[in-house]
């Protein structure tokens, strides 16, 4: 016969109450909190999880929408999600929409009608407004990447790479080693998060008086091997121009990734032909030949700066909405950028 709730009470001589408390993540004394414990363990006691949620009205469940699940760059932070929220009895589903707007209405419906707890949510792109849906149904939201433009209207809380320190790192870095001829590979329509970067490397240059150039127009992100298609498709185009630049800096790895395929395929060499930087870091930068010199998001604490948030709106507190974090990025230099300060 299953063990149940009466049988701890009895094994530890604590009352229904505490072991119920125990049960559903609220205070009791630690003493109290290992003996039920133990018993748990001796007994082999597993919850009836679908009746404490009918008592409760919560689901103990929390959501995280990425607009695009099969990008597995965001798997770091899903795992740092999924362990946060373990670790307070919370199950977390993962949910996508493709990129697509349309799609995008229904998975919202659709994680709504499943009483869900929370949500995290990474938007299309910085005009993306439809986590206010989750706001209005009395679903407390957290947003990672873009900052919206429609925050006054609709505030929220943010979980947020410090991009432009990501870019002004860069810059800094070929800066000092004498690069001046140097084109930004690209540009994306709506997205905060590569305009900071550009903005953040571009203010260094901006300081000695040099601009950039905009080759190529800007894209929206969609399927990461549509980007990645466009890094190549802009990088062939670069590298065939009468003027081909010294250095590169790509404001994301999936048009890296297409950009260092392409730069191989041609047969140009890093440094030596082309210096390359990168913002974002993907193993394969560290692994190849040269490894790429770029700067890392902390995805890691991101996730867990947002699991953080939501937690504590789930549990009532709202006393400093609606809070901005910024996470530092990591400098990460490898062997990706010639040194032309160097005098022979």
């Amino acid at each position: 016969m299953k063990a149940t709730i009466k049988d701890i009470a009895k094994e530890t001589g604590l009352s229904l109450a505490t072991v119920s408390k125990y049960l559903n993540d609220r205070r009791i004394s630690d003493q109290s909190r290992v003996l039920i414990k133990e018993a748990i363990e001796r007994l082999d006691y597993h919850p009836n999880h679908t009746a404490q949620k009918l008592r409760s009205k919560k689901t103990r469940t929390v959501a995280i929408l990425i607009s695009n699940l099969a990008n597995y760059f965001w798997g770091n932070l899903l795992a740092s999600v999924c362990h946060f929220f373990m670790q307070s009895n919370y199950t977390v589903i993962a949910c996508s929409f493709n990129c697509s707007e349309e799609e995008e209405g229904d998975v919202i419906q659709s994680i709504i009608s499943q009483h869900v707890d929370g949500v995290i949510m990474l938007p299309n792109n910085m005009e993306d407004n439809r986590y206010h849906i989750f706001q209005e149904a009395g679903i407390p939201v957290v947003l990672l990447d873009q900052y919206p433009t429609c925050m006054e209207q609709y505030p929220v809380d943010l979980a947020l790479t410090n991009n432009y320190r990501g870019g002004e790192l860069l810059g800094k870095h070929l800066l000092e080693k004498g690069h001046r001829d140097i084109y930004i590979v690209e540009r994306a329509l709506n997205s905060y998060t590569v305009s900071q970067r550009i903005l953040g490397f571009s203010s260094v240059y901006e300081k000695e008086g040099i601009s950039f150039e905009q080759k190529f127009p800007p894209f929206v992100f969609t399927y990461h091997e549509t980007v990645t298609d466009l890094g190549r498709q802009y990088l062939r185009q670069l590298l065939k121009s009468p003027e081909r630049p010294g250095a590169i800096f790509f404001t994301n790895y999936l048009t890296a990734l297409g950009g260092l395929m392409e730069i191989s395929e041609l047969g140009y060499s890093v440094p030596e032909d082309l210096s390359i930087v990168v913002f974002d870091d993907d193993p394969l930068f560290a692994g190849m030949y040269p490894p790429i010199t770029c700067v890392a998001q902390d995805l890691d604490g991101i996730g867990k700066r947002a699991s953080a948030t939501l937690l504590q709106r789930m549990e009532g507190d709202y006393a400093d909405f609606p809070r901005t974090d910024f996470l530092d990025v990591s400098f990460r230099e490898r062997r990706s950028v010639k040194d032309l300060s160097v005098k022979v």
